[in-house]
């Protein structure tokens, strides 16, 4: 299967790690405190994403698996993001 999902391990590794720096930052007091926890659940909703494309090879199992788990990211970062918010 070729397409523009398929990243080098080493790409998706450098991302994973830019991601964690960010977000290392943002706990440090870049930020506000709620921008810093709002980017800090988003970056994490990310990360996961990308674990489960391209370390959990879930890119070559079937479309409605994908768009189950992709779904459920979605509806995880929002309750949290919701919950944060409304708190």
């Amino acid at each position: 299967m070729s397409g523009a999902r398929e990243w080098p391990v080493w790409l998706v590794w450098a991302i994973l790690a830019g991601a964690s720096g960010i977000g290392f930052a943002l706990a440090e007091g870049l930020a506000p405190a709620k921008v810093a926890a709002t980017l800090a659940i988003i970056l994490a909703a990310v990360k996961i994403h990308l674990v489960f494309d391209h370390y959990m090879e879930l890119r070559w199992q079937h479309r409605p698996l994908r768009q189950l788990l992709a779904a459920w990211l979605v509806v995880v970062t929002a309750t949290l993001l919701t919950g944060y918010w409304a708190a």
